[in-house]
């Protein structure tokens, strides 16, 4: 039996450390995430990656491509810039949307942020999206996802090349992808947050997204809100600070 607070003692091991990487502006030896210049880089011609017209829910100064096939694309959208990359993965039946909020706050942060579409292919989606992020500028990118979102991004952490993941109530398998830690062969820096009463995703089943041997890859938060509802209930800036954490701790190395 396990009892749950507001935010679970598994999370303070990342606080203490990597989490203060990025709630510090001043007084650390580690390196910021690269300023975001005025202008968000364009896509250049490529017959994978083809220019659209950007939604209207993006942040101002986006940019937006398609990729993947022409008749099931994936729209990618992405503001910001740099050579520090974050691939926001929506849930199921959602699109970039429903991270608009999320990737304004990052590219303020200094990373060149992107969301997209899901096509069929959801695997493809994923990896056209941060191939579509590579191909204007970034060099290391990390995954954050929320549900359907953050079992993909754990599920191919290692195939994207990830230098870290976060997920946001994922389950253990989806679509016939299994995100569990059992079966992943990526080590990076890893954090799943789950809510005790989520009643789409079971607690222990986003718990086996995490690391069995590692408290610190897992973080349990007391309510029901499941994906990226974390990032607008009474845990937000828990789990906004725990992000800013994983990807420090992922872009510094």
């Amino acid at each position: 039996m396990h009892s749950v607070v507001k935010v679970r003692a598994g999370v303070l091991a990342v606080g203490v450390g990597a989490l203060l990487l990025a709630g510090c502006t001043s007084g650390g030896d580690e390196p910021e995430p690269d300023a975001a210049p005025e202008e968000t880089v364009s896509v250049g011609p490529s017959p994978a990656i083809r220019p659209v017209d950007v939604p209207d829910c993006a942040p101002e100064g986006s940019a937006a491509a398609a990729t993947g096939p022409e008749d099931d694309p994936t729209v990618v959208v992405w503001t910001g810039a740099g050579s520090k990359g974050v691939v926001l993965a929506p849930q199921d039946q959602a699109d970039y949307c429903q991270w608009t909020n999320e990737m304004t706050r990052l590219a303020g942060e200094g990373y060149l942020v992107a969301s997209f579409s899901w096509a069929d292919d959801s695997a493809a989606s994923l990896l056209g999206a941060v191939d579509a992020l590579r191909s204007v500028g970034a060099q290391d990118v990390a995954l954050v996802g929320a549900s359907k979102g953050g079992a993909f991004s754990a599920a191919l952490a290692d195939e994207a090349d990830a230098v870290a993941v976060v997920a946001l109530g994922p389950p253990a398998t989806f679509d016939g992808i299994d995100a569990s830690s059992e079966a992943s062969t990526y080590d990076g820096p890893l954090l799943v947050i789950a809510s005790t009463d989520d009643s789409q995703v079971s607690v222990d089943g986003s718990r086996e997204v995490a690391r069995a041997d590692d408290p610190s890859t897992f973080m349990e938060l007391s309510g029901g809100a499941h994906g990226v509802a974390l990032l607008d209930g009474e845990h937000a800036s828990h789990v906004q600070v725990a992000i800013d954490g994983v990807l420090a701790q992922g872009f510094t190395g």
